[in-house]
């Protein structure tokens, strides 16, 4: 297809007739961070549904809310920057070329809207750590296309492993030896495989920032490095958050006892992050979702999607003060309870450590969060003796709830800074 560009190691997706490969069943398509996985997987799937006609595609996040601004978002721009002509329902997350093949958003959190999965000639399931083997084997069980042969696709970043057991995706696709940047295929009991790890020197339109921060990981943080610029399963040392977990949903009792909302403004690279958050003294328990990650946004935007996802003028918002700019414009366009966090020196490594007092839930399809959490670490010096700092870099939702949990311990209102 004219003007699509595709890095070369995912040409590896494609037969000797430049067909998306059909001798495969699953493809598990992992890696480092901004190696392009997703974005080329994306490609390689559009550009099959344009050429083949009749093709029903469902998009698949653990979580449905999840969706919008990720993996549909992402098929939609493809045609909207190749000037190709769709139609877009945006309330069912649904895209349709003229040849009547189709994409449709779902997540397996909602069992009514699986039942319109009849007839998907093919899955991508993007994040796909976040699904349990039991949603796998469902889908899995469910694609029997007759026009098409059925594929499976999953992309998805690899999380710290736990001591001691395998993740269920690592035991059925990832233990056949494979090398960085090689494909391979092997045959499974249920269908042949197809296993490919990457890392963001197979992406040729990795900015320079990213690749700088990733490198210096090599130093600073070796399992780091292992993880988010190789690829691999390893296990951080040093994590700042030991004392956390991952639930479904907030307890309905707890719902109407928001605390606020943590918001965290992107610079240049980096997201713009945002969790509202429960604190429960009595228990010692806190609740935190994620309510918004996404580079490239504009004030305007930050405002769109807060209020998409429920906040409102009466809820407190705790900012990051490096912004007051944003935080004007915020306020001026309607969040009334918005203010900056009043900061001092280790007030986040302070916050750290009045946290390891709670329990942390993390709500079911929080994905960045999940991540962060996991791999936000004290710093260390060149001995490897960690240090009563935390090591900058991948901590924009922590820096969230940091900044809320702050200004919470210090009894401060929004009367008493505005």
């Amino acid at each position: 297809m004219p003007g699509v560009v595709f890095n070369k190691v995912y040409k590896q997706l494609f037969d000797p007739h430049n067909e998306l490969r059909s001798d495969c069943r699953y493809f598990e398509v992992y890696g480092g961070r901004r190696s392009a996985k997703s974005h080329d997987v994306c490609q390689a799937i559009c550009i099959t549904a344009q050429s083949q006609p009749g093709h029903f595609i469902p998009l698949m996040r653990k979580v449905g809310d999840t969706c919008r601004d990720s993996i549909f978002a992402q098929y939609c721009n493809f045609f909207y920057e190749k000037g190709i002509r769709i139609h877009v329902n945006n309330t069912n997350m649904e895209i349709t070329l003229n040849n009547g093949s189709r994409f449709r958003g779902f997540g397996c959190d909602n069992p009514e809207k699986l039942k319109s999965l009849v007839g998907a000639t093919m899955f991508h399931l993007e994040e796909s750590n976040e699904f349990d083997e039991e949603d796998f084997d469902s889908l899995d069980a469910g694609l029997s296309p007759a026009k098409y042969p059925a594929r499976i696709f999953m992309t998805h970043n690899p999380v710290p492993q736990i001591p001691g057991s395998m993740y269920w995706y690592q035991r059925r696709f990832l233990q056949h030896p494979h090398e960085l940047s090689k494909a391979v295929t092997f045959d499974t009991p249920t269908g042949r495989a197809f296993v490919l790890r990457t890392w963001y020197k197979d992406n040729a339109f990795c900015p320079e920032a990213t690749k700088k921060v990733l490198e210096g990981y090599k130093e600073t943080n070796p399992e780091k490095y292992k993880l988010w610029a190789l690829g691999e399963f390893t296990k951080i040392t040093g994590a700042a958050y030991k004392s956390w977990d991952i639930v479904p949903e907030v307890p309905p009792e707890v719902l109407p006892e928001s605390t606020g909302i943590g918001l965290d403004f992107g610079f240049s690279n980096d997201p713009a992050a945002a969790l509202r958050v429960w604190i429960r003294e009595s228990t010692h328990e806190i609740w935190i979702k994620q309510i918004l990650y996404m580079t490239d946004l504009y004030p305007e935007m930050i405002y769109d999607k807060l209020c998409y996802a429920g906040v409102t003028p009466e809820d407190s918002i705790i900012a990051d003060s490096a912004r007051p700019d944003i935080i004007s414009k915020l306020y001026d366009m309607g969040l009334a309870g918005i203010v900056g966090v009043t900061k001092h020196t280790g007030y986040k490594e302070e916050a750290v450590n009045q946290l390891q007092a709670y329990k942390i839930h993390i709500v079911e399809g929080s994905t960045d969060a999940i991540r962060e959490f996991s791999t936000v670490c004290w710093a260390r010096d060149k001995t490897g003796k960690p240090l009563p700092k935390l090591q900058d870099g991948d901590d924009h939702t922590t820096d969230c709830l940091e900044m809320l949990f702050s200004m919470t311990r210090h009894s401060l209102s929004i009367l008493d800074v505005l």
